[in-house]
């Protein structure tokens, strides 16, 4: 059965809202701050710059937190499953299944959606690249290993695994999109040098959450259509995600330098 098309201009009404909830996103500014406070301090920022409940001021433990958080995570899926008119894009709300999502994400002629797809794969396949390169894997734990294609093909990669680091890095720096090209060397060129000299993938999760919400950001201009809801459903998971971070960091003393190191860019 053929899948009917929704108008784009039919999410007129649900991007007004996430308009004004773009406005309750946490900015980079404030996740500094909370760094550098205490935990009754962050949690505080957080309430006030948000749309937070004032129970996370009550959280004194990891299992507060992911309570918490869960919690938070629920009531936005449940939004963006409400507003989302096409619903076959809510796989993407679970965008781990790389396979599927791309498998379903085909079905939709939705160049930005496709395109944030296919840079997450690419991304995952990077990292899979890097790992098994740096632990002096075999080219066929690799081939297992790289279960679909974003814009790099699958036996790119394999032809790079034996070259030396320098041949990847290059060609990081071409990979055709469609007409164009994307330059993934500009983020990450500096973070995969780090893991050959510190043998640490921190700044390399760090550069890639960049690119992606870097890669987000121009849905906030959009007029009609789903983009905007899933872009922001991205952004409010990343800031989930850096709320988690921070908090556990003041419950482990975890030190300043540490968390401000992983702190990634935001979409806000």
């Amino acid at each position: 059965m053929k899948r009917k098309r929704v108008s784009p201009l039919n999410y007129a009404f649900a991007i007004g809202k996430i308009r004004v909830l773009e406005k309750f996103l946490i900015k980079q500014e404030v996740f500094r701050q909370a760094i550098e406070t205490d935990l009754e301090g962050a949690l505080r920022l957080f309430v006030e710059a948000n749309l937070y409940s004032e129970a996370f001021l009550k959280i004194k433990d990891s299992k507060e937190l992911e309570k918490i958080l869960d919690q938070e995570l629920s009531k936005l899926k449940k939004l963006i499953q409400e507003l989302l008119q096409d619903k076959g894009l809510l796989s993407l709300l679970k965008i781990d299944e790389l396979k599927k999502t791309q498998a379903i994400i085909k079905k939709f002629p939705n160049k930005f959606l496709n395109d944030y797809v296919m840079y997450i794969i690419d991304l995952h396949n990077i990292k899979t690249f890097l790992r098994l390169y740096f632990l002096k894997e075999s080219p066929q734990n690799l081939s297992e290993q790289i279960t679909c294609e974003g814009f790099i093909k699958k036996e790119e990669f394999l032809g790079l695994f034996s070259q030396e680091l320098y041949a990847f890095l290059h060609r990081l720096e071409y990979v055709h999109k469609q007409a164009t090209l994307i330059n993934y060397a500009v983020y990450l060129a500096e973070a995969i040098k780090k893991i050959e000299k510190e043998n640490s993938f921190i700044a390399l999760e760090k550069a890639i959450q960049d690119f992606l919400i870097q890669n987000l950001k121009p849905a906030k201009y959009l007029s009609f259509g789903p983009e905007p809801l899933l872009a922001y459903y991205f952004a409010k998971v990343n800031e989930l995600n850096l709320i988690r971070m921070i908090i556990l960091s003041k419950l482990n003393n975890v030190s300043n330098e540490l968390v401000t190191e992983r702190l990634n860019t935001v979409y806000a």
